[in-house]
């Protein structure tokens, strides 16, 4: 597989995107002028580093800072140019860019060069960061280097073809550019203060509440539509109902139960898609009594998957029953639909010697995790597992199941936020993530091998064989009980139009408008 984007084959793109602008800005300005508008985020503000950002919470900041050479259309997973004047893959292993000129660094560091692209895409997999890898350098997966070849022109470097390099590494977070000079001169500083060239500024940051983001008066490209943007931090999904219902808030992504109501709110507009983020109960296969596999496989049994989605999601959320969900790559049609089955639960902890359980289920402090885990405690007991629910604050709990930590954690559940390419969503259950992301503490060298081929196969049909082989091991360790991959409510303004990806997890806010 090839990519070539010239600049005559964004020509007439970049010319409709540009009027559909201009009008936008005449309607809003003859209906109701707005210079900013507030959006909601669960989780804090953490660390505004492409390469150790924690989450979309991050990302969706880091995107609209920092430039990348190709980024998402608005609403779109298709690409157009952004700091790119030209981008071409020459082989599998080899693409060659140009940049625009006169993209310039925010605070004075000046204009962006191919020396910047090759100091951020490095830092990923090639030049650890004061030692410390990122948790994203399988986004570049098979990177060599990126070799300057001009002020503004370089060569990617693979050592291997990197089939999802563009999707999820090129386009989008992990393809943010920086100024080298502004990290090694703010250092640590920089993840609160970060220098980019892109459409917004971060004018300040507070913990615990979030960060106002100011037009970027130096931006090369189109100019957003909102001079000023703040991001709020609200973790309690009824305190930030409160704040859309007043209008304090302007856009939020909510659960179906805090959603549904505001249907029926004035000024407000509810917007379902099927979700992109995947759900499941972990199981720590590595602390006893867990490490048995016929324990796992009862508790696995034991739970009524419907029954937990119901009371979490009012039905509203589908059932998953494999890591991979439709549309992406390597859809597993034929997984198993576990069904409850007490007898068997109990036949296999008898056969393991292991009647009477007593375990620890630990879950974020929302709603619909604390729901779906009272209905397994009581659906565990059944089989004589007894389970006291262990419900976190968000900062707590995103530490639960990392480094040491991690080898006290029974039962837990979890949402993890996905893309549109299967190996993003396989690169967490590594072996190698231990310790990081991978709270099952899933060690398969099997597993490991076949998401290793998979990100190389640039054969579709191949690489989906890869994909479904590798959630088979997944299924045969019986670590993870899929609950389902979501659904996005996003609850918005009625006078606001938003733009964001499949899945409503990454937003595009530099790309939200009057509607």
């Amino acid at each position: 597989m090839t990519h070539a984007i010239s600049r005559r084959s964004f020509t007439t793109v970049t010319s409709a995107a540009a009027l559909g602008a201009l009008l936008d800005l005449r309607s809003e300005a003859g209906a109701q002028a707005r210079s900013s508008i507030a959006v909601r985020i669960e989780r804090d503000l953490t660390v505004l580093d492409p390469a150790f950002r924690q989450g979309p919470h991050d990302g969706n900041v880091i995107r609209v800072v920092y430039q990348r050479l190709i980024a998402q259309k608005p609403n779109s997973a298709e690409v157009e140019f952004d700091a790119a004047a030209e981008l071409k893959q020459v082989s599998p292993t080899l693409i060659e860019f140009t940049l625009k000129p006169g993209q310039m660094f925010t605070d004075g560091f000046g204009e962006m060069t191919a020396e910047d692209v090759k100091f951020s895409f490095e830092r990923f997999a090639v030049a650890p960061v004061d030692g410390k890898e990122s948790p994203y350098k399988g986004d570049w997966t098979g990177l060599t280097g990126v070799e300057v070849t001009g002020r503004l022109t370089g060569k990617i470097v693979l050592s291997k073809p990197n089939a999802g390099l563009f999707a999820i590494a090129l386009a989008d977070v992990s393809g943010c550019i920086m100024s080298k000079k502004a990290v090694t001169e703010r250092g640590v500083e920089h993840n609160t203060r970060p220098v980019g060239s892109g459409p917004y500024q971060v004018a300040s940051v507070e913990r615990q509440r979030g960060a106002v983001l100011k037009r970027n008066p130096a931006y090369a490209g189109t100019k957003p539509f909102y001079e000023e943007i703040r991001v709020n931090f609200i973790q309690d999904p009824k305190t930030t109902e409160l704040a859309l219902r007043s209008g304090e808030l302007d856009f939020a992504v909510l659960p179906p139960a805090v959603a549904e109501p505001l249907r029926n709110a004035q000024g407000l507009s509810v917007d379902q898609s099927p979700g992109l983020a995947y759900i499941w109960l972990g199981i720590n296969m590595q602390k006893p009594p867990f490490d048995d596999v016929r324990v796992r496989q009862a508790i696995r049994l034991a739970l009524d998957v419907d029954q937990m989605l119901l009371a979490g999601f009012n039905g509203k959320a589908p059932r998953l029953n494999a890591l991979i969900m439709q549309p992406i790559l390597g859809y597993w049609a034929e997984a198993p639909v576990y069904r409850r089955n007490v007898a068997e639960a109990r036949r296999l902890l008898a056969e393991a010697g292991k009647t009477a359980i007593r375990a620890r289920i630990t879950v974020l402090n929302q709603p619909t995790f604390q729901t779906m885990a009272l209905v397994a405690r009581a659906l565990l007991a059944e089989v004589g597992i007894s389970v006291d629910v262990d419900v976190q604050e968000g900062a707590t709990y995103w530490d639960a199941g990392k480094g040491d930590a991690g080898k006290n954690l029974d039962l837990f559940m979890m949402r993890f936020n996905g893309k549109l390419d299967p190996s993003f969503l396989m690169q967490w259950f590594v072996s190698s993530q231990i310790g990081t992301w991978n709270w099952q503490r899933f060690s398969s060298p099997e597993f490991d091998r076949l998401a290793a081929e998979a990100i190389v196969e640039t054969d579709p049909q191949k690489r989906a064989a890869l994909v479904i082989k590798a959630q088979q091991e997944m299924d045969k360790s019986a670590a993870f009980v899929w609950l389902t991959n979501d659904v996005a409510f996003a609850v918005r303004r009625a006078t606001l139009k938003t733009a964001y990806l499949p899945g409503a997890i990454d937003w595009q806010l530099d790309h939200f408008a009057g509607a």
